[in-house]
């Protein structure tokens, strides 16, 4: 006899995966990780400028800095506030909102987020005379944020390779959108200083930043034909032809410009300003690669991503049954012909079978006609799902992967 497991209750920790959810046609979540990644490295960028990279450059530019400094702080703060009201807003439900940021595990992460940003935002104004020790724990904390909140996040190897490619490119980009910002009207001198140690920390961080880059690019495409089969290896592809013209710029600067600034020919850093304009479009493109999925490890014969239609006397079920970190997760609208939800829905049943062990979970709706059923599947592999809608029964195959 198969063996029945007890059933995931709904509840709040449920938002969890659907924060990670693939949506079709909502590019919201996208953009506003791109925004999350202008801002961190905006603020992250005038910080370590201020303190490691252009000290002397700083001291006569403070306001361009600090402009630097409130708009980033204000764009990562609101992506972050935005996307949680958006999550709750697909829901149905924006009530929702402290109740997420305050009893879920991504919403725990977003609070600490904030909290980080306000912290940095509060060193940056030098009140603290340990803030040069106090700074890199809290960005690196900042980063693990963003790192624990993407698609992509992998295991503890994968999340630890992850983190230290996104600190040493929040080092390195953030330091010369901050250079940007200060060269026109600082002295010869100090600006020299700051392209020196500049210099020096982007030839590191290149060779460091391209060697965890293939190493995470490798892991999570899993195939080579992933690399233009899949919108993960297109957006991919995409952020690496923009790092690649960056690093370009970065290298005509060591190799043409520094030389000129240290002969005194040079009258103005434009390729700095390309060289900035190109991060910003690497940090636009990795938001959307943050969100997007990567391709699974093997090619299963059965999807791991199901849409269900179903027109039935009471309405028309809409949603999706997918597997995602080895759960199985429906989330399903009764609506009517209008599109409309219905005030109330049916109780349903959702099965997943593979050989002798049987999952299952019975509920009604959580909100109005809306569903979220949720199965822990101990196994991979390929489980056969059946939902009991109230006239008839819906039976998959689908592929079950961590």
């Amino acid at each position: 006899m198969p063996t029945c497991k007890e059933p995931v209750p709904f509840s709040l920790a449920n938002l969890d995966a659907f924060a990670t959810m693939p949506h079709e046609h909502d590019h919201t979540q996208s953009v506003l990780r791109a925004l999350l990644y202008v801002g961190v490295f905006m603020l992250l960028g005038a910080g370590v400028f201020v303190r490691y990279v252009g000290p002397e450059a700083t001291r006569t530019q403070r306001w361009r800095l600090w402009y630097l400094l409130s708009g980033g702080f204000l764009l990562a703060l609101g992506a972050t506030l935005y996307g949680v009201y958006h999550l709750t807003w697909m829901l149905g439900d924006t009530s929702l909102v402290w109740s997420y940021l305050l009893e879920t595990r991504q919403g725990n992460w977003l609070l600490l987020r904030m909290g980080l940003l306000a912290g940095l935002l509060l060193l940056s104004m030098g009140w603290f005379r340990l803030d040069r020790w106090l700074y890199p724990p809290l960005a690196l904390g900042l980063l693990l944020t963003l790192t624990l909140t993407s698609h992509a996040v992998g295991g503890l190897e994968q999340m630890a390779t992850g983190l230290a490619h996104l600190a040493f490119a929040a080092v390195w980009g953030g330091s010369v959108l901050a250079l940007a910002v200060v060269w026109p009207g600082t002295k010869y001198e100090a600006m020299l200083r700051a392209i020196q140690r500049l210099s020096g920390l982007g030839l590191a961080a290149v060779v460091l930043l391209s060697l965890m880059g293939l190493y995470l690019s490798w892991i999570r495409l899993g195939e080579f034909a992933n690399l233009w089969n899949t919108t993960y290896g297109q957006r991919l592809l995409l952020k690496l032809g923009l790092v690649g013209l960056a690093v370009g710029v970065a290298a005509v600067n060591r190799l043409w410009l520094l030389p000129r600034l240290q002969a005194k020919q040079a009258k103005g850093l434009h390729t700095v300003s390309l060289e900035a304009a190109l991060i910003l479009g690497v940090l636009l493109a990795s938001g959307f690669l943050a969100t997007t999925e990567p391709p699974p490890s093997a090619s299963p014969s059965a999807p791991r991503i199901i849409n269900i239609a179903e027109t039935l006397r009471d309405g028309r079920y809409i949603g999706q049954l997918f597997s995602q970190g080895g759960l199985i997760h429906l989330y399903l609208d009764l609506r009517d012909a209008e599109g409309n939800l219905l005030p109330e829905g049916p109780s349903l049943r959702l099965q997943a079978q593979q050989g002798a062990e049987l999952l299952q979970e019975s509920r009604g709706p959580f909100y109005r006609s809306q569903y979220h059923l949720v199965l822990i599947a101990e196994s991979l592999g390929e489980w056969v799902v059946r939902l009991e809608l109230p006239e008839t029964t819906l039976e998959y195959i689908l592929s079950v992967g961590r």
